[in-house]
């Protein structure tokens, strides 16, 4: 299987990562994939469950982003009212826009963690930056015809991920 497909490690969900794990891996900025992965495509502002994740984060000293394909109208307001900056229209799967924020920051690859929900987008960017990456399951079945197609077309990639056990539970990772 192409290894650009295989994320670092997988979990349910962004929420059930307990910040401590990045901590402990060195992770300066954690960037977090918008529809699906931090709320639904179609939520427009962040609920008690992203602020109270944002503030863990914060606890841990770990800097949340939004990295997305979606529009900058849509990112911007969410990110904003989250109080975190953003990377809007990040043209996931190419990897280009994501080491030019690594290198802008001064940020190692290694300081940089990405969660997404999708293997053609955020998997293949990541793991093409040099940045690990979690793997969750999409918050929802409601999605945008764009990525109801992805997740079409990478169902076979995840039940390979799944049985072949290519990527560890992040709870397995010491």
């Amino acid at each position: 299987m192409n290894r650009k497909l295989i994320p670092f490690a997988t979990a349910s969900s962004i929420y059930e990562v307990d910040p401590s794990f990045y901590a402990k891996l060195g992770i300066k900025v954690l960037i977090s994939d918008l529809d699906n992965t931090l709320d639904a495509y179609d939520v427009r502002e962040p609920g008690p469950r992203a602020f109270s994740y944002k503030k863990r984060l914060d606890e841990a000293g770990i800097e949340l982003y939004i990295g997305s394909n979606n529009t900058s109208r849509r990112v911007t307001r969410y990110a904003e009212l989250l109080g975190v900056p953003c990377l809007s229209r990040l043209l996931k799967p190419f990897p280009h826009r994501l080491r030019r924020f690594l290198k802008r920051r001064g940020l190692k690859p290694s300081e940089v963690m990405m969660v997404g929900d999708q293997v053609m987008t955020d998997v293949k960017c990541s793991v093409g930056a040099g940045v690990r990456i979690i793997l969750t399951e999409p918050l929802t079945d409601r999605d945008s015809w764009v990525s109801w197609f992805n997740r079409h077309l990478e169902k076979p990639i995840r039940e390979k991920i799944e049985q072949g056990h290519l990527s560890p539970d992040w709870r397995e990772i010491s």
